[in-house]
């Protein structure tokens, strides 16, 4: 009897899989259980973003729903056989995998006997709220999302039954029903309402667009010989149509930064209640917008009126703020120089003035003394600024200094640990470090003797950052946790940061540095992840320093309206407006 843990068994067997076929497959780690054993994916090289190969119809294989013991190795031979196949070749069939969904149910059976009750993945399709914290059930959470936003033509769910004499039997979703393919191999209609099978044919408010979808029930004996016929079916040549997922994020990534950002504008930066970074920045992003699209109303209006009450009283609203809120006015000198009125300006330097210095070697007040990343972005967009517009040396001086004393937080590895008591690398940590780098970098002057050390910080911090860039472009909410679940705004200001950096001449854009190409992968994230009417998917909620990793991972992920993401969304996709 082998004494290794069969989770580790299936994770080798997938990577024994992706070695065998490297032309084809590489390992993703997808989604995290509650024990924190990664979903490990089996990706077609040729359905990668920006692959050199724009492949379709592009089929996703997800099995083990179960959490039976053999089911995952049955399942890899069969994609193996298949890949090591001259049909493979023939067909041109682009193939991802997950043959082992349900990976903390694989710990039970003769290996380990106290294993506690698996979930089950075979119902629950879509998952209600809970992203990604559910305590019993998170693996359908990011099975649900990465499905989705994988956006695959069709779906295959592969269920193995334990009857030898079971006969192969296909059920085909409402979205799948009458194709070609489902006809083709006499589908029935799916019964079941909440598998994910079925889910995934009926609208959902978070999901682009539904997917065809078909289930696959078989004794592992007759496996090969079924998943053969439907491979003959979804050739490259077989003319599968797009699902509605597919055109939907089609649709979206072909959006201009300019028209994301009109989408952007038309729900964020329309309040200011209360006076914090998360409503500001939306609030200047519109102001932005504004300098660069000429189709639009001029807001400046609009928000003269809704900020009045803080241009009118700037002690009663920020006399005790902490930094969040100073830089919730991070807008008031544009505003200033859009209507001419200096109220605006004088509201902006109360702010910026509320940064004094403590001592040598302490972060200013307001800034926590632990140097949290945060405030390296509210000093840098207020303090920048503030130098740029009063040529004032004290500003730049003294948002210098707390960088440079800061600067031990920032690990060897290039990362951003939360704070100097926090040693975790939260995703919008380090995108509140890269976007306050940057927004300094604008800033500061060129001879500016602390300027040469900041980029160099700066540029390790990207070049780390990109290491550890998922697939599809996102940066995960540890981002040095394979698995864990994809940040949107972390990925907006990290996208900001590398946009800007391009574009004013720090950073290099040639191929071998990698920006430009991260920058690339940034924008398709955040674009595909921003529908219509301005709904983000996967935004952290605010957070604090938290005291292990598990508490940033099992932060809430929100799916429709969030001011910080959106806005934050709304700069970046003001800055790539403005990319050569």
């Amino acid at each position: 009897m082998s004494t290794m843990h069969p989770t580790d068994i299936n994770a080798a067997l997938v990577n024994l899989v992706r070695k065998r076929s490297p032309e084809r497959w590489q390992t993703v780690p997808i989604g995290l259980t509650p024990l924190w054993r990664p979903m490990l994916a089996l990706v077609d090289n040729r359905t990668l973003p920006f692959s050199d190969e724009e492949h379709r119809p592009t089929v996703l294989l997800v099995a083990g729903l179960r959490g039976e013991t053999m089911d995952t190795p049955r399942i890899l031979v069969a994609l193996d056989l298949f890949a090591r196949s001259a049909a493979a070749g023939s067909s041109g069939v682009a193939l991802n995998a997950l043959a082992a969904s349900n990976p903390d149910a694989l710990a039970g059976g003769d290996w380990e006997p106290t294993a506690g009750d698996p979930t089950d993945l075979t119902q629950g399709f879509p998952p209600d709220g809970g992203f990604y914290s559910d305590e019993t059930g998170p693996e359908s959470r990011y099975l649900w999302r990465w499905v989705c936003y994988q956006a695959p033509d069709l779906l295959v769910e592969v269920a193995l039954a334990d009857d030898s004499e079971r006969q192969p039997f296909w059920e085909a979703n409402a979205a799948a029903a009458g194709s070609p393919v489902a006809s083709a191999i006499g589908a029935s209609a799916a019964s079941d309402n909440d598998s994910l099978v079925a889910a995934l044919g009926r609208s959902s408010e978070d999901s682009p667009g539904v997917i065809p979808a078909l289930r696959l029930t078989t004794h592992w004996t007759g496996l090969s010989d079924s998943l053969q016929a439907l491979w003959r079916l979804t050739s490259k040549g077989a003319n599968v149509s797009p699902s509605p997922a597919r055109l939907a994020l089609d649709a979206r990534r072909d959006r201009s930064p300019i028209e994301l950002a009109r989408i952007l504008a038309g729900r964020y930066g329309h309040a200011l209640d209360p006076v914090n970074y998360t409503q500001g920045v939306g609030i200047s992003g519109r102001l932005r917008l504004a300098a660069l699209d000429d189709t639009l109303a001029n807001p400046t209006d609009d928000i003269a009126e809704m900020i009045d009450h803080v241009a009118a009283d700037p002690p009663g609203y920020l006399a005790d703020a902490g930094g969040a809120a100073l830089a919730g006015v991070v807008w008031a000198a544009r505003l200033a120089d859009y209507t001419g009125d200096e109220k605006y300006r004088r509201l902006f330097f109360y702010a910026a003035d509320r940064f004094v210095a403590r001592g040598p070697g302490e972060a200013p007040a307001p800034c926590d003394p632990d140097f949290r990343v945060e405030d390296m972005f509210m000093a840098g967009a207020m303090l920048g600024r503030a130098y740029r517009i009063s040529g004032d040396t004290r500003y730049a001086d003294l948002l210098a200094t707390f960088l440079l004393d800061g600067g031990d937080v920032q690990e060897a590895n290039g990362l951003f640990r939360h704070a100097r008591s926090a040693p975790f690398y939260w995703s919008r940590g380090n995108g509140f470090a890269a976007l306050g780098y940057a927004e300094t970098l604008t800033y500061l002057p060129d001879d500016h003797p602390a300027r040469e050390t900041l980029l160099q910080r700066h540029r390790r911090h990207l070049d780390a950052l990109l290491r550890v860039q998922q697939a599809w472009g996102t940066f995960g909410e540890l981002v040095d946790l394979p698995g864990a679940w994809g940040e949107l705004t972390s990925t907006s200001m990290i996208g900001y940061a590398l946009a800007r950096g391009l574009r004013l001449g720090w950073l290099p854009s040639n191929d071998a540095a990698g920006y430009t190409a991260g920058l690339r992968a940034c924008w398709r994230a955040v674009s595909e992840r921003i529908d219509e009417e301005g709904g983000v998917v996967d935004g952290c909620i605010s957070t604090g320093v938290m005291p292990d990793q598990r508490a940033y991972l099992n932060r809430t992920a929100v799916n429709g309206y969030d001011d910080r993401t959106g806005s934050l969304a709304l700069w970046f996709a003001c800055e790539m407006a403005q990319q050569p």
